[in-house]
């Protein structure tokens, strides 16, 4: 009688045992079920701001471009009453080139003036916490030289300056 109770009572508490393990992998597999889900979630989160970052990007990208451009032109025309004007910016202009003002730990040469014409290629485009810079390379074919210049945008947008060299 007694090795039945003991096998009785060991049978009962293998079968809790077991029954333990069986609620602890349930549970175990619930839990890894949720974390899935959450990390399925986040993932879809962060694909939808990379989305929209790269959207963004592309339409800043653009923007600043077209301002480079355009500013590019005006300095080939001449026109630089309109360029202080519509983008508030100071500059000097003497010996064929337009020195902009610059932040005082930047030194930047003047930009010649009849490099304005040369075709502009796009080298960069920096978007920091405090400024966007976007940097071109001009093209002379016929000397065979390139001239790195970098046009420099606040956190606002607004241009600032155009920098000589590689920032």
């Amino acid at each position: 009688m007694g090795k039945v109770r003991l096998v009785l009572t060991l049978s009962i508490f293998l079968l809790l045992i077991g029954c333990s393990d069986k609620e602890e992998i349930d549970s175990t597999a619930q839990d890894s079920a949720t974390q899935i889900d959450e990390l399925k979630e986040e993932n879809q989160k962060l694909k939808d701001e990379l989305e929209k970052l790269k959207s963004d990007y592309s339409a800043h990208l653009q923007q600043f471009d077209s301002t480079s451009r355009t500013i590019m032109r005006l300095i080939n025309e001449k026109q630089y009453e309109q360029i202080k004007t519509d983008y508030n910016t100071e500059f000097n202009v003497g010996n064929g080139e337009i020195n902009f003002k610059t932040p005082t730990n930047t030194n930047s040469a003047g930009f010649p003036i009849e490099k304005a014409k040369l075709p502009m290629y796009i080298a960069y485009f920096n978007v920091q916490s405090d400024s966007t810079d976007i940097g071109y390379y001009l093209e002379d074919l016929e000397k065979e030289e390139r001239l790195s210049i970098s046009f420099v945008y606040d956190q606002k947008g607004n241009f600032q300056y155009i920098y000589i060299g590689d920032v």
